[in-house]
C-alpha cells in the first residue's frame, strides 16, 4: 500500500534564487537570440549602446563597455566621465567616448588610452599635451570629428620628428573648425601650410581656422568660410 504522504504534493519551498549582474535573471526577448547576439557584437553607435544597457540589464554584462558623452581629463589621475569622478589609475570598465574629450594643463592624456575602447569624437580640446601621431589618429580617425582645439601641444612621428600641420587635418572630412595656439614652427615645414589649405578647401562644412603663437609677431590667423 502506498504511503499517502508520497502521493501528496510537496509543500517544501526551494530557496529563493539570487540574481546578480554576473548571474542575471533569465531574459526573454521577442526577437530570436541570434539577433540579440548580433546586436551586441555589431553595435556601431555609442548612443544606441547606451540606450540598450540602460533599458535592459541583460546587455552590459555581455559586453561591459560604458558609453561616455564627455570625458574631461584635468587632475591626474582623476578624470570626469559625464561629470562623474573616476580614477584612471584604477581598474574600471572600458569607455566608449562619443562626443567631447577635454584634456587640461599638467595632465597626461596617454594614461586614458589604456581605458578607452573607442573614440567617436565630435570635439577634441587639448592643452600642453605630448602625443605620438598614432595616439592623435586614435582620437580623430573615427571620421566624426568636427572641432579641434590644440594649445601648446606637441605631436610627433615614431622617429621623433614633428608631425606637419597638413597631417593633422588629413581625411577629416566633417571638420568645421581647427585652432592651434603656441605650437612648434616645424609643423609648417616642407610646404605643409599649402597642403593644409588644400585639404581644408575640400571640406564642405569647414568654417574656422586659426594658427597663433609661432613667434611673438608672426602669428597667423584667418577665417575661412564656404558659400
Amino acid at each position: 500500500m502506498n504511503n499517502l504522504q508520497d502521493d501528496l504534493p510537496s509543500t517544501s519551498k526551494s530557496p529563493p534564487q539570487i540574481y546578480t549582474f554576473k548571474r542575471p535573471y533569465p531574459q526573454r526577448f521577442s526577437l530570436p537570440f541570434d539577433v540579440i547576439k548580433y546586436m551586441i557584437k555589431n553595435c556601431k553607435s555609442a548612443k544606441v549602446w547606451k540606450k540598450l544597457i540602460t533599458s535592459c540589464k541583460f546587455f552590459y554584462p555581455k559586453y561591459p563597455i560604458l558609453p561616455v558623452k564627455r570625458l574631461d581629463v584635468y587632475f591626474k589621475p582623476k578624470c570626469f566621465a559625464d561629470r562623474e569622478i573616476f580614477n584612471a589609475s584604477k581598474s574600471f570598465p572600458k569607455l566608449w567616448v562619443y562626443d567631447v574629450l577635454v584634456a587640461g594643463f599638467n595632465t597626461n592624456i596617454s594614461i586614458v588610452f589604456l581605458n578607452v575602447f573607442k573614440f567617436d569624437l565630435r570635439v577634441l580640446s587639448m592643452s600642453t599635451q605630448s602625443l605620438t601621431f598614432d595616439e592623435y589618429k586614435h582620437l580623430t580617425s573615427s571620421g566624426s570629428i568636427k572641432e579641434i582645439y590644440l594649445k601648446s601641444c606637441t605631436i610627433k612621428n615614431a622617429d621623433g620628428t614633428i608631425v606637419t600641420a597638413d597631417k593633422l587635418v588629413e581625411n577629416l572630412q566633417l571638420l568645421e573648425g581647427f585652432e592651434m595656439y603656441r605650437f612648434n614652427s616645424l609643423i609648417l615645414q616642407s610646404g605643409a601650410m599649402k597642403k593644409m589649405v588644400q585639404h581644408l578647401n575640400e571640406f564642405k562644412k569647414f568654417r574656422r581656422f586659426s594658427l597663433q603663437g609661432v613667434q611673438k609677431k608672426s602669428g597667423i590667423s584667418f577665417l575661412k568660410t564656404n558659400n
